[in-house]
C-alpha cells in the first residue's frame, strides 16, 4: 500500500468505494480508526454512515468486516477472544440467542421470550441485551420494563444462571465508548451487523443462536469464524427477499449455517409450513404492537399460555432451536414441540417471575402487564 497520511485515510477509502476499488485493509483501519476518534459529533456521523453504508453498497469482504469490527472492540480495549467462562453443572451447555437488530420488519419481542421458554424446558441460557433504536421495545427494555433487575457484576449474575438457568448482560456497559458514538443513530442493519451483536459479549457461549437481519449468512459465519467463535447458528428469515428479521421465522423461508466444533457446515433453509405443517402466516401476525405496554404484553401473554397462535408458534420455534443448539432436543421439530407444552402450561411466565424475584427485582412492574 502506498504510503497515505492518515488524515486523509477517511477521504482515501470513500474514494475507493465510489469507484469500486479493493481497499488495503491497514487503509480501512486507519480510516475507521480515525473516525471513531473524530471529537467532531457531525462530521464522525457522516464519515460513519458513509463507510459503513458504503461497503455495504459495493459488496464487503470477510477482512474488511473483521477489521472494522476490530476498531471498535479496540476503542473499548475489549477482546471477544477473551469472555468469561460462566459455571453451569457439568454436561450442561450455555446457550444464547441473539439477533443483529434493525430488522426490516418490525416485530414482537421475540428472542428474550424464546430463552426464558427454553430455560422452562431445561437449557441454561443467557442474554445479552441492548435498548431499542429502530423498535418499540428492545431486549433490556423488555426486561427493565417487566421488573428484571440486570445491573449485577458477571458473577451474581452466574449465579442467578446457576439457580434459574436464565441470566441476562448488556451490550452498552461493555462497550461505553462505542455506545457514546453509534446509539441510535442507525436504523437499518449495515457492515457491522454480521457480527458485532453476536461478540460484544461480557461471557462465553458453548453455542448460540445469532439472527441476522441481512440476506447474507455465508459472510457472518466467516466472520465469527475468524474472532475464534467454534460453535453457532445463524439464521435470517425473509418471504419477499428484501425485508429481513433477525429470528428464525413464522413465514416465510429461514435460511440457517453454522459452525460446530469449528468446523463450517452448508447452507440450509427451514419452511415452517413444511418442516411443522404450520399455517401461511403473514408479518403482520408477530408484528409489534401500538405501543410499548402493548407490545410487552404480546410477548407476556405467549409466556402464560394465552397468546395469539401466531405469536405463540415464532416463539415455540425459536426456543426449540435453543434447546436443540443445547441438546435438550434431537432436532428443531421436537424442541418446538417441547416450547409448546411448556408454554400451554404456563411455565416460562413462571421462570420470569422466578428470575425478576433472584435478581431483586421490581415485582410489581409485571402486575402491568396481567
Amino acid at each position: 500500500m502506498e504510503r497515505i497520511d492518515k488524515n486523509n485515510a477517511v477521504s482515501e477509502v470513500l474514494y475507493r468505494l465510489n469507484v469500486q476499488s479493493k481497499i488495503d485493509l491497514k487503509l480501512l483501519e486507519n480510516a475507521f480508526d480515525s473516525v471513531l476518534s473524530n471529537s467532531k459529533q457531525s462530521i464522525r456521523d457522516i464519515q460513519l454512515g458513509a463507510i459503513l453504508t458504503g461497503i455495504m453498497a459495493r459488496g464487503p469482504t470477510t477482512d474488511e468486516i473483521v477489521t472494522l469490527l476490530k476498531s471498535v472492540f479496540k476503542l473499548d480495549k475489549f477482546n471477544p477472544k477473551k469472555r468469561y467462562k460462566i459455571k453451569i453443572p457439568k454436561g450442561e451447555m450455555l446457550v444464547g440467542a441473539i439477533g443483529s437488530g434493525k430488522k426490516g420488519v418490525k416485530t414482537m419481542n421475540i428472542s428474550t421470550p424464546a430463552l426464558l421458554t427454553a430455560a422452562s424446558a431445561g437449557a441454561f441460557t443467557a442474554k445479552v441485551a441492548s435498548i431499542s433504536t429502530s423498535s418499540l421495545t428492545g431486549s433490556a427494555d423488555f426486561l427493565r420494563e417487566v421488573g428484571v433487575n440486570f445491573n449485577l457484576s458477571v458473577k451474581k449474575m452466574e449465579k442467578i444462571i446457576t439457580k434459574t438457568r436464565f441470566g441476562v448482560f448488556t451490550i452498552e456497559s461493555l462497550l461505553p465508548r462505542f455506545n457514546s458514538i453509534y446509539a441510535k443513530r442507525f436504523y437499518v442493519p449495515h457492515a457491522l451487523s454480521f457480527g458485532l451483536a453476536a461478540l460484544a459479549s461480557p461471557i462465553k457461549y458453548d453455542n448460540f443462536l445469532y439472527g441476522l437481519a441481512l440476506p447474507n449468512i455465508d459472510l457472518s459465519v466467516k466472520v465469527l469464524k475468524k474472532f475464534g467463535i467454534n460453535n453457532v447458528m445463524v439464521a435470517s428469515t425473509t418471504n419477499d427477499k428484501i425485508h429481513y428479521i433477525d429470528e428464525m421465522g413464522v413465514y416465510g423461508i429461514t435460511k440457517i449455517k453454522g459452525i460446530q466444533n469449528g468446523k463450517i457446515g452448508y447452507t440450509k433453509t427451514f419452511n415452517p409450513l413444511i418442516e411443522l405443517k404450520l399455517p401461511m402466516y403473514k408479518p403482520k401476525d408477530i408484528s409489534e404492537g401500538k405501543n410499548k405496554k402493548e407490545n410487552i404484553k404480546l410477548s407476556i401473554d405467549v409466556l402464560r399460555g394465552k397468546g395469539e397462535k401466531a405469536r405463540e408458534d415464532v416463539i415455540c420455534i425459536n426456543a426449540g432451536t435453543i434447546l436443540y443448539l443445547a441438546k435438550k432436543a434431537k432436532n428443531l421439530k421436537e424442541g418446538y414441540m417441547i416450547s409448546k407444552k411448556v408454554i400451554k402450561k404456563g411455565i416460562p411466565f413462571k421462570k420470569l417471575l422466578e428470575v425478576i424475584k433472584e435478581t431483586n427485582g421490581d415485582e410489581k412492574k409485571i402486575k402491568r402487564y396481567l
